[in-house]
């Protein structure tokens, strides 16, 4: 994984805490390296595989981005989607301490896959500033992915008596 980008599965007790999410990803501003001004960045951080289920997807805001410097950039929005969109699971929220905040949001949405995929996090910049100026910012995105090939997989040795 690139700087700044962190990601595993979550223990059997995390997950039994954290509502039954499944893996973390932790993104801080160090991830955030687009030079351009008003352009987006994507980050990819976990393969899907066919049959794979995103059952739920959430974060929380440890760390509002911002540029110190610079109280002028006050909107850095992140969404959490996948190679078909951006906003699949969570549409795009306000992240800038210097904007509205939303610290905390919970998708709903369940989407199954077809086809491999890829979870991904998308951070939007204003006109004339650009994401790699900020300086400070984490954000964990919580997701449970339900592998259903896996599932076959644990009853494959198991036969039902009659």
């Amino acid at each position: 994984m690139p700087a700044g980008i962190f990601v595993r599965p979550l223990t059997t007790n995390e997950q039994a805490d954290n509502g039954g999410y499944t893996h973390e990803a932790r993104i801080t501003a160090d991830a955030l390296t687009t030079t351009t001004a008003a352009t987006a960045q994507t980050l990819t951080i976990a393969p899907l595989l066919p049959g794979d289920q995103m059952a739920k997807v959430a974060y929380k805001l440890k760390t509002n981005f911002k540029n110190s410097a610079d109280a002028a950039f006050n909107t850095s929005t992140m969404s959490v989607g996948d190679d078909a969109g951006v906003a699949t699971h969570i549409a795009a929220k306000e992240t800038n301490a210097n904007g509205t905040v939303v610290p905390n949001f919970a998708g709903t949405a369940v989407t199954p896959y077809t086809a491999a995929n890829n979870i991904k996090v998308t951070f939007n910049s204003m006109a004339g500033k650009n994401l790699n100026s900020l300086n400070t910012g984490e954000v964990v995105i919580f997701f449970q992915l339900v592998r259903l090939s896996q599932l076959e997989q644990a009853g494959a040795g198991a036969s039902i008596a009659k």
